[in-house]
């Protein structure tokens, strides 16, 4: 009987305890948040989620050969000399249609490494860090604003101006008497003969 009450006292008094430490924290300050509705602010140096402002872009190819997991899907062509694309943030004009810009994160390592070469730092990190999505196909991300019709114009316009660069060299080098591609025979060194040796042979015939 003794232990019926004592387990009962136990109980009630443990209960106590925690409503205590319950109603000491209810009235402070919150140092949870809404998660997902409500997001934290990210540190200014924190590797959240890539992100390229197509404007800014130069298409170097920097991002893309130092990537040592090859997350990125860059095409680019290089504009006329008529083309005026504007100024990049460096003070250089922008010299390249960029065709395609895409970004594979499920295969992204968050090295920084691509931000870090980004000379105009048109690639850049950004919240939210989560990207949620249902599958591998989503996380596929395309930064580039250029419409399809123009795409395919300017692919036209190069694939005929490569045509007529083969053309140009094969004319060339069909003019010059050799067929394109063929490398040069070299001519074999004429050996002079000392005038001893020609008087030499000279006596003996």
């Amino acid at each position: 009987m003794a232990g019926y009450f004592k387990d009962l006292y136990l109980g009630v008094t443990t209960v106590i305890a925690g409503m205590q430490v319950t109603f000491r924290h209810l009235f402070e300050k919150n140092i949870t948040i809404q998660y997902p509705r409500v997001v934290k602010e990210m540190y200014p140096r924190a590797r959240a989620r890539l992100v390229n402002t197509i404007s800014e872009c130069e298409c170097c190819y920097k991002c893309q050969r130092i990537c040592p997991v090859n997350i990125f899907t860059i095409t680019g062509i290089r504009a006329g000399k008529d083309e005026d694309l504007g100024m990049l943030p460096s003070g250089k004009p922008k010299q390249m249609h960029i065709l395609e810009f895409d970004i594979d994160f499920s295969k992204c390592v968050y090295c920084g490494l691509c931000v870090d070469v980004c000379e105009t730092k048109s690639l850049h990190w950004e919240a939210p860090q989560e990207v949620c999505t249902f599958t591998r196909g989503e996380m596929k991300i395309s930064f580039a604003d250029m419409p399809e019709e123009e795409k395919q114009r300017l692919l036209k316009q190069e694939a005929e101006k490569k045509a007529a660069r083969a053309a140009a060299a094969a004319a060339k080098a069909a003019a010059g008497g050799a067929k394109p591609g063929a490398k040069p025979v070299p001519k074999k060194p004429v050996v002079k003969k000392d005038e001893g040796e020609n008087a030499a042979e000279e006596k003996t015939e």
